[in-house]
């Protein structure tokens, strides 16, 4: 494909992107090029996945993101035909380490309608997040009120952990399993912080 606007645009048209993905630089000229040749040699037709693989790599960059590109990127999903891509690059976002807690909280609160789906993962996303810097009674109570069995279990053996707090993971953890394994953590660990 050469660079003329009119090719560019037919790329676009194909593969089911909008002139922001563009404008965003979720996709660049060179990707575009690359998955319309693909797509003209036989590749899939599907539509969906080219857009898929674009977001992915996008979202795989190791550079923090600005709230403007958050903010475009959410409104791509919105704009999404494929209602299974637009939930599941969402899910991408949330889970990217390109943006920071307050981001998330805030990308949570743009779009109700396009974000429902996703509050488990959010709440989760938040609180392992809010916990990186330490876990505190606080994020404890936290934990065991989201009877969030994958949070609970990352946690029983969590060097971050005081005594107190694998004795209510104990006692309230969500399942038989995870008090269990709280309870002998509780009373194994050698030097506990208080």
């Amino acid at each position: 494909m050469s660079d003329s606007t009119s090719e560019e645009a037919a790329a676009l048209s194909a593969l089911g992107y909008s002139e922001e993905w563009l404008d965003l630089g979720v996709l660049d000229s060179e990707l575009l090029r690359a998955q319309y040749e693909r797509m003209q040699s036989g590749g899939s037709q599907k539509t969906a996945r080219y857009r898929a693989e674009a977001a992915t790599l996008w979202l795989a960059v190791d550079v923090s993101l600005d709230d403007e590109e958050i903010d475009g990127f959410v409104s791509l999903m919105k704009a999404e035909p494929d209602a299974k891509l637009a939930k599941s690059c969402i899910a991408e976002l949330i889970r990217s380490p390109r943006i920071d807690l307050e981001q998330l909280e805030r990308a949570a609160r743009s779009d109700e309608k396009l974000l429902r789906s996703q509050q488990a993962l959010i709440g989760r996303t938040c609180l392992v997040r809010q916990m990186e810097g330490g876990v505190t009674d606080e994020h404890m109570i936290q934990v065991i009120d989201s009877k969030d069995a994958a949070i609970q279990t990352s946690l029983i053996r969590d060097d971050r952990l005081a005594r107190r707090h694998a004795e209510l993971l104990a006692q309230r953890g969500v399942n038989p399993t995870i008090r269990e394994r709280a309870q002998k953590w509780s009373v194994d660990k050698q030097f506990w912080k208080s």
